[in-house]
């Protein structure tokens, strides 16, 4: 609210999104989503669809789930920044190259400062050489020329490394690029008026299987987490030298991406229109992240270039921290579970051990609609949030005008 009362929209900006595909009915469903948040409507003053490699088979993007991805992107993108162009650049196929020209097309026809991309092609242990260079040396010239080319930093942690060395999605892990990193924003029930955010992670552990309770309980699935973790192929940039490591450290930043705390898109799905809540991953990170960037460049009057060197050198404060939930606190989960074979207590910790690596700090809930399933927010992976910068949350948050005040003093 602070942000628009004082004017900024994004306007005079334009939002790149680079989409796999694209679907037919992707400016209908903004619109519809649009219209229930009583937002501005796209039209074609405000909005246009490219198609480099010439137009795909629409059937595409629904098949691959792109038109998902696109909901969120295009969605949410424009809820943060109502008042910026909106171009989708739409790739014909899904490998490297259709989105490196895709990229390349955006960047040659100087489309708008900020491109946002909710993809990773590899992992950084995986890829090689080739692979590595050729998107740092597409993502450098949009860097070089001032536009700031942002991705989602990946949904599995340190993708199953267990280790953060290697662990960075390809290409998040460009020096030029801006990796973006996921958060949960929860309720605060010790304070109705606030919420807690914390470090994208989560994990499920059933407590009732059919016909009985489940002593001990099920610790079932680890339901993602923010990508991150040290490149072994890329040294750090020079704007990461007070960072640990000696790699490329991913991510820079961080935004929303927790699905049990996420949003609701408008999707055509079998010709229906429908609203689907719960939509998250660091797919809708990224475009929130950028709908903050294209507002920082309307309060600049000028680009302010690739986001990641700015961000790094913000004095504290300029980003809002995110640090760990502690595990034990007055609201966390506990319980007695009693069966034929007696009473147990559950502690949160004993209810997550499975899924607890070198941070023991998380929150959990019940979690509705069934009374028999327990939610752990804060659990990812090996990687680790801490005071700082941190592996899961980058520096941390935008965290409204004070980061919008504090990256255009950087930039001047």
């Amino acid at each position: 609210t602070e942000v628009y009362a004082s004017g900024l929209t994004g306007a005079g900006q334009t939002i790149v999104l680079v989409e796999g595909y694209g679907y037919p009915t992707m400016e209908k469903d903004a619109n519809a989503f649009f219209k229930m948040a009583n937002l501005p409507l796209l039209d074609s003053s405000n909005f246009s669809i490219v198609y480099p490699e010439g137009k795909p088979n629409p059937k595409l993007g629904i098949e691959t789930g792109w038109n998902i991805e696109i909901s969120i992107d295009l969605q949410s993108a424009h809820t943060i920044a109502p008042g910026a162009n909106i171009v989708v650049v739409v790739s014909a196929g899904l490998d490297s190259e259709d989105f490196q020209g895709a990229i390349a097309y955006a960047v040659t026809n100087q489309l708008g400062n900020q491109v946002s991309n909710s993809y990773q092609l590899d992992i950084d242990y995986y890829a090689g050489p080739l692979e590595q260079t050729s998107w740092d040396d597409t993502i450098e010239v949009a860097a070089a020329k001032g536009i700031s080319v942002n991705f989602s930093s990946g949904d599995m942690g340190d993708n199953g490394l267990g280790t953060p060395l290697g662990a960075p999605g390809v290409p998040s892990d460009s020096p030029h690029a801006t990796s973006v990193g996921g958060t949960s924003i929860l309720n605060d029930v010790s304070n109705p008026n606030s919420t807690i955010t914390t470090g994208w992670g989560g994990a499920l552990t059933i407590l009732q299987v059919p016909g009985e309770l489940a002593d001990p309980p099920y610790q079932y699935v680890s339901v993602g987490g923010s990508g991150g973790g040290e490149s072994i192929f890329f040294p750090k940039p020079s704007w990461q030298n007070s960072l640990p490591g000696k790699g490329r450290q991913t991510p820079d930043v961080s935004a929303l991406a927790d699905g049990y705390t996420g949003v609701p898109i408008v999707v055509t799905k079998g010709h229906v229109q429908e609203l689907e809540y719960g939509w998250g991953g660091t797919s809708l990170a990224c475009p929130i992240f950028t709908g903050f960037w294209a507002l920082a460049n309307q309060k600049a009057g000028h680009s302010l270039g690739q986001a990641a060197p700015l961000i790094a050198a913000l004095p504290y404060g300029g980003v809002q921290d995110v640090l760990s939930t502690n595990d034990g606190s007055p609201t966390d989960l506990t319980g007695v579970i009693t069966d034929k074979n007696g009473s147990t207590t559950y502690s949160a910790s004993d209810l997550f051990s499975d899924f607890i690596g070198r941070s023991k700090d998380f929150t959990s809930a019940i979690w509705p609609p069934s009374p028999y399933l327990a939610i752990a927010f804060g659990i990812d992976t090996s990687l680790v949030v801490k005071h700082g910068w941190d592996n899961v949350t980058g520096f941390g948050t935008p965290h409204g005008l004070t980061f919008i005040n504090a990256v255009t003093a950087m930039g001047k």
